[in-house]
């Protein structure tokens, strides 16, 4: 049997407005140089979320021009499209940005400058090594391609290109990622050049608009690929993470050519509650009532253990099985939910994406609460225990 001690609902709401204030501001807590990786991220950085620029055709110019506006919104404003006169090439593909991750869904993104007309960024395709073109990038650069065989994308397992500023003056090149829920995140930058051209760049990191303490620097000669990685910790919920990327003076001695504008070449996130796992699996309240055959799929908690030793006692005198038969609605179909939840959470065999803490915490955050309030939570935990069991309850977890 679990017991879970629970203040009252007036201190939870002193402790959580105390939490409130006492939150920290975000803060990089560690930031890395990594020469390593170079083109070969996929297994390393973003596999929460990614976005990799695409542009087609290879060395346009004009440039083309992608952005300023949340790609969710205007999807269109980040299609390959030749300038005016067009440069020569076939468009390839229509995609100038490649995004996938785990968590796609809980992100957005735009790329934008602070001088270019309509404030537009630019992406640009680099001649992939040994191609005997203009703009080639150094072996083991082109970054991989996570959506190569999808519709609209490059066919090619790598494909080396870049965000841009089209010239110096049109800098800050600016991205900015918004993200569902925040959390500790590690936010890796990539940023390559020509394998000819001396390149360095400066970084600003930014959330919600302030600067992020221990999130500016320099990243120096970007001809041979680099990722600039940060470890930034409190990042509120809803945030809007920005890097603003400038022309620095480079102290490159290998590197030989002239560099024009400012690059940024690869976004990737991992981390945050953004990216938690949001589970697959759940089982009804109809699956955990039954007893008589699922008892053993039951986890550290009993079918005769009181709600209120568990919960905020919204159901006096009742056990978890009790309230698992409760019919009607309103407060009575959250209690059912509620302790599927519970159990759902507490089984280590069901991908629930919620523990039994969690449950427990969302239950007495609203519980004493409204009507609106128990069919909103009722129909969050209703959607998680309908999506499927994975189990047959006739077995204890694997795990115990």
């Amino acid at each position: 049997m679990k017991k879970t001690i629970k203040p009252h609902g007036l201190l939870l709401g002193l402790c959580a407005l105390f939490a409130a204030y006492a939150q920290a501001d975000p803060v990089v807590t560690q930031t890395t140089i990594d020469s390593n990786t170079k083109g070969n991220w996929v297994g390393t950085y973003g596999e929460c979320y990614n976005v990799l620029p695409q542009g087609s055709p290879r060395t346009c110019f004009p440039e083309i021009e992608i952005g300023p506006d949340f790609i969710s919104g205007a999807p269109e404003q980040y299609d390959n499209i030749k300038g005016d006169p067009p440069c020569e090439g076939d468009i390839e593909f229509e995609e100038a940005v490649c995004i996938t991750g785990d968590a796609t869904d809980n992100f957005d993104f735009r790329i934008f400058t602070d001088g270019a007309p309509d404030n537009v960024a630019y992406v640009w395709g680099f001649n992939e090594p040994g191609s005997g073109g203009p703009h080639e990038v150094a072996a083991g650069t082109s970054q991989e391609n996570a959506c190569m065989g999808q519709d609209g994308h490059s066919p090619d397992a790598v494909y080396a290109s870049t965000f841009d500023s089209d010239r110096y003056s049109y800098d800050p090149l600016s991205t900015e990622i918004t993200m569902t829920k925040g959390g500790d995140a590690t936010l890796a930058f990539y940023f390559l050049s020509e394998a000819d051209v001396c390149r360095s760049q400066n970084y600003v990191l930014k959330i919600n608009g302030a600067d992020v303490p221990g999130g500016t620097g320099t990243v120096d000669d970007i001809s041979q690929g680099l990722y600039v990685v940060m470890d930034v910790t409190g990042i509120p919920d809803g945030a809007t993470v920005r890097l603003d990327v400038t022309e620095a003076t480079p102290s490159c001695g290998t590197a030989t050519g002239e560099a024009f504008n400012s690059h940024l070449s690869g976004i990737f996130v991992d981390g945050t509650e953004a990216c938690a796992d949001p589970g697959d699996a759940g089982c009804t309240p109809g699956f955990w009532k039954n007893t008589r055959k699922h008892l053993p799929a039951w986890v550290g908690y009993a079918p005769g253990d009181l709600f209120s030793s568990v919960f905020e006692d919204a159901f006096s005198g009742k056990t978890l099985k009790q309230v698992l038969k409760a019919k009607g609605g309103g407060l009575n179909a959250l209690g059912r939910h509620t302790v599927a939840a519970l159990l759902n959470g507490a089984n280590s065999d069901i991908n629930y994406g919620m523990s039994d803490a969690e449950v427990i915490a969302a239950f007495n955050e609203v519980y004493p609460g409204t009507k609106a309030e128990y069919t909103a939570l009722k129909n969050e935990f209703a959607d998680d225990n309908e999506r499927g069991c994975p189990i047959n309850g006739k077995t204890a977890p694997s795990g115990s």
